[in-house]
């Protein structure tokens, strides 16, 4: 669209929607925007006094990876949790989210508090860029508004705000939104359009770096294409063939991009993705229809939320869990479509604007579609909701731009409208501010879980972990004894069991569990680790020896893994393997006091002896 004779002829022709120069819209609603940004603030702000739970200890405190600037060449070369499992196969490619997180160590360290003012802080700055693209798309600045505040306060994203390691979603979304945007401008034939096409290509990179599901901005602007392109040449409407083919020209340049960045990923996980949980292809398409409704129903109504949900698989497509499921999903399709046909007739460009919103809303659940590369009990998360809340957004800020009940108020906001909106706004607020206390801590987290979902296998795992780390064993085996009850082989129950009774210093029932363990998932080195030190603590050292090797294997820079493998060495009296072990543990981690004082002792014994 470089000729602006040709703009203005396409104007004229029905169904066309051309976008406005941006220097003709009206100047920036500052105030009201600052308000929302507030109000999307004190939403979230208890979250201030929040401590690290769920993953956050184990990806962030026990991550050393994240603590120093030397390890950033891994990031772009190993996969997320590698630092942990290096053995076990991941899909997790990030290490732009790893350096977000090396960053906020070096700022905040191990105090809570700052990494979740970055989290707000981030979430509020989608929540800025989600009124750029409304207002892009709508060209109406009290619609952007609206959908800003929508989607600032909204509680379906407080496992993405309150949870510092859920940040993923909100550092993705700073990327592929302006990504987007840059590519408005280039496609608009803008002055620079050369920049503006490179910058949305460099941004399109950060946000596939920092979380996999970027891939769905080439889909996102062939969408776009599809409903806004130029119609001056060809007559309208073109054909499905030309349109396809126009529409895919215009995301060529970031196809090649991410092939490019495909490759890499290939490279690093040694493959594009890997079987979590071996599924056929029958069970994950009949689980479709329930997931996604159960994602609807999140959208329409946050409330009631939980990091953990019971979502099974449908292994038949039997009537509830299959066939009544998809007839909803074709209702609301049904009705969607009626919806957005009687928008286009009356004005063409709220036709296709709710038409984009609508696909916006359904592609980021593309890359989800095969469940198995999901862990057991995570195909269903609040958190897998950030990006397709934008199209939502916007979706209910035009349906509520439609209420003209009530005088025009100064704001050229008619009344009842403002009220409507002020009220929901009130609501969604509310809502967030009272369900994200329970992400306090670990304790309050998982027995919310356990509240909502008591038949949720990980909650009660995790609460006994929880309960473990103050010291209320006897509650954390029960726990554990009734997840194991109803499924005798869930590892990380069984392997919690076998730690806690190590702590305990019940060392034969720990030595039972850890074998049991092994058993059931041979690929954990921790659970080698333990054994390891069980046996040495019997006086088995022989086998403990094997066992912690074993571990090494599995995991060669294990926390503490060849200080074990030293007082072993050193109990067996072989003083030069147990010093090249210590000296080891201290390499891999410098402030390992433990490990500096055995050296020492060795070296002093060493002396003694060369004296005598």
């Amino acid at each position: 669209m470089t000729d602006p004779a040709l703009q203005q002829s396409s104007a004229k022709k029905p169904g066309r929607a051309p976008l406005p120069p941006a220097s003709s819209w009206a100047a920036e609603p500052w105030l009201a925007l600052s308000l929302i940004l507030l109000a999307t603030f004190l939403a979230y702000c208890s979250t201030l006094r929040f401590d690290f739970v769920y993953d956050d200890r184990g990806q962030i405190l026990a991550n050393v990876q994240v603590h120093a600037w030397r390890y950033l060449p891994h990031y772009f070369l190993e996969r997320v949790w590698s630092f942990a499992y290096p053995s076990i196969q991941g899909n997790y490619y990030r290490p732009i989210f790893l350096l977000f997180l090396l960053l906020n160590y070096k700022a905040f360290g191990p105090y809570a508090a700052g990494w979740h003012l970055v989290s707000i802080a981030s979430h509020a700055g989608v929540t800025y860029v989600v009124y750029v693209l409304a207002r892009r798309l709508t060209h109406d600045n009290w619609t952007a508004l609206i959908a800003a505040l929508i989607f600032g306060v909204n509680p379906v994203h407080i496992e993405s705000v309150a949870w510092i390691s859920g940040v993923t979603d909100p550092l993705l979304a700073l990327f592929l939104v302006p990504s987007f945007l840059c590519y408005l401008n280039a496609s608009e034939g803008k002055a620079h359009r050369r920049a503006w096409l490179a910058g949305s290509l460099a941004l399109y990179a950060f946000a596939m770096l920092s979380k996999e599901t970027a891939l769905i901005l080439p889909m996102i602007i062939f969408a776009y294409e599809w409903l806004w392109h130029e119609t001056a040449v060809l007559r309208w409407p073109r054909s499905i063939f030309e349109r396809a083919c126009i529409s895919a020209v215009r995301i060529v340049p970031f196809v090649l991009l991410t092939f490019i960045y495909l490759v890499v990923r290939w490279h690093v996980l040694h493959g594009l993705g890997h079987t979590m949980v071996p599924l056929s292809i029958s069970t994950i398409v009949f689980t479709w229809p329930h997931l996604m409704l159960f994602y609807l129903r999140h959208l329409v109504w946050p409330f009631g939320l939980s990091v953990f949900y019971n979502v099974p698989y449908v292994y038949t497509p039997a009537f509830a869990p299959f066939v009544l499921p998809l007839a909803g999903l074709v209702a609301i399709g049904f009705l969607v479509w009626l919806v957005v046909r009687g928008l286009g007739r009356d004005s063409p460009l709220e036709g296709r604007v709710a038409l984009f919103c609508c696909v916006w809303i359904l592609i980021p659940f593309v890359p989800l579609l095969d469940l198995s590369v999901l862990p057991v009990g995570e195909i269903a998360h609040d958190r897998y909701l950030y990006l397709p809340s934008i199209g939502f957004s916007v979706l209910l800020a035009m349906a509520l731009r439609r209420i003209h009940t009530g005088k025009v108020k100064p704001l050229a906001l008619p009344a009842f409208q403002a009220v409507v909106v002020v009220l929901l706004a009130t609501v969604l607020g509310t809502a967030t501010a009272i369900e994200d206390r329970y992400w306090k801590n670990d304790m309050s987290l998982y027995a919310h879980g356990i509240e909502r979902t008591p038949l949720n296998k990980l909650a009660r795992t995790n609460l006994g972990n929880a309960m473990g780390e103050q010291g209320r064993y006897v509650e954390a085996l029960a726990l554990y004894q009734e997840v194991l009850a109803s499924d005798p082989q869930f590892w990380l129950a069984i392997y919690n069991t076998g730690y806690t009774y190590y702590r305990m210093g019940r060392l034969p029932e720990a030595e039972e569990y850890f074998k049991r363990a092994i058993t059931v998932n041979g690929v954990d080195s921790d659970e080698y680790f333990y054994l390891g030190l069980t046996w040495m603590k019997l006086g088995n050292v022989e086998d403990a020896e094997k066992a912690v090797r074993h571990a090494l294997r599995l995991q060669p820079g294990g926390l503490a893994y060849h200080f074990a493998m030293g007082m072993i060495l050193k109990l067996k009296g072989d003083t030069a393997g147990a010093l090249a072990e210590f000296k080891e543990e201290l390499r891999n981690f410098p402030g390992e006091s433990g490990a500096g004082q055995q050296i020492e002792a060795i070296k002093g014994l060493t002396n003694q002896t060369g004296k005598e």
